[in-house]
């Protein structure tokens, strides 16, 4: 009963309201109360007043775009206070300042997901890569599935090439700020997948003399690292050699 006879304005930190405790005060004023409860990331407006609650919807779409982004307590907690800020902006009067800080908000985080979504496109990318050195080293020093250690070690230096095109191109990959996470780690390491797939491509090419039949009789792995690196690198490569291979086909025919 004495919580209800209480005025908003004597709320302080610490205080228990309708059963969350105060962990963090914006603003308490008679007519409203804005404050993170409970240490939950989640900014809570208290009133009865039915302009202030008015004033609120007006920024309600940001506010609910801004906490759709905001998944984890550590992420919300990064910009819990811009949106206590909104809300004191918006009760005020100041519906469009309280605009312009969500929509400034609602930038920021976008931008912080997709530098977020890349890093773990760009970490997957050198996990797989990892990975393939480290079976590599493996294969060499242990001399077993002796059938498959040329086409792995092809495949391992078109992995680094692969790494190498992903890193020099990062900042264009696109990323989905409403849908990040598991998503780069799978694209990300089906690239390198896709980057060694080509490599081996291009031993089976050079084996079968497809291409640079020279290079069998020299017996210069170097070269054909490098074309895997290079294979890896360039996602037009195969295609273009394919598509060449088919040419000359045809015209000897």
């Amino acid at each position: 009963m004495a919580e209800k006879q209480k005025s908003l304005a004597d709320y302080n930190e610490g205080d228990i309201y309708k059963g969350e405790t105060i962990t963090t005060l914006y603003a308490a004023k008679p007519d409203y109360l804005i404050f993170e409860g409970n240490d939950s990331g989640e900014v809570t407006v208290a009133t009865d007043n039915p302009e202030i609650r008015k004033r609120c919807s007006e920024i309600s779409q940001q506010i609910s775009i801004v906490t759709e982004y905001l998944v984890t307590r550590r992420q919300k907690q990064k910009y819990i206070d811009q949106i206590g800020l909104a809300y004191t902006e918006a009760i005020e009067g100041n519906i469009e300042e309280a605009k312009k800080i969500s929509n400034k908000l609602i930038t920021r985080i976008e931008l912080y997901k997709i530098n977020l979504g890349r890093f773990y496109y760009l970490l997957s990318c050198l996990s797989i890569v990892i990975i393939a050195l480290v079976f590599s080293y493996f294969l060499k020093r242990y001399r077993f599935i002796p059938e498959i250690i040329p086409q792995f070690f092809i495949m391992t230096y078109a992995s680094i090439g692969g790494f190498l095109s992903v890193a020099k191109d990062i900042k264009k990959i696109q990323v989905d700020s409403a849908e990040f996470g598991w998503f780069q780690w799978f694209y990300g390491a089906t690239r390198i997948l896709i980057s060694m797939l080509s490599g081996l491509i291009i031993y089976v090419l050079v084996k079968s003399e497809l291409i640079l039949p020279g290079l069998n009789a020299e017996n210069n792995d170097y070269i054909v690292c490098m074309l895997a690196i290079v294979a890896g690198f360039s996602e037009s490569m195969i295609p273009n050699l394919l598509k060449r291979i088919e040419e000359d086909k045809t015209i000897k025919k």
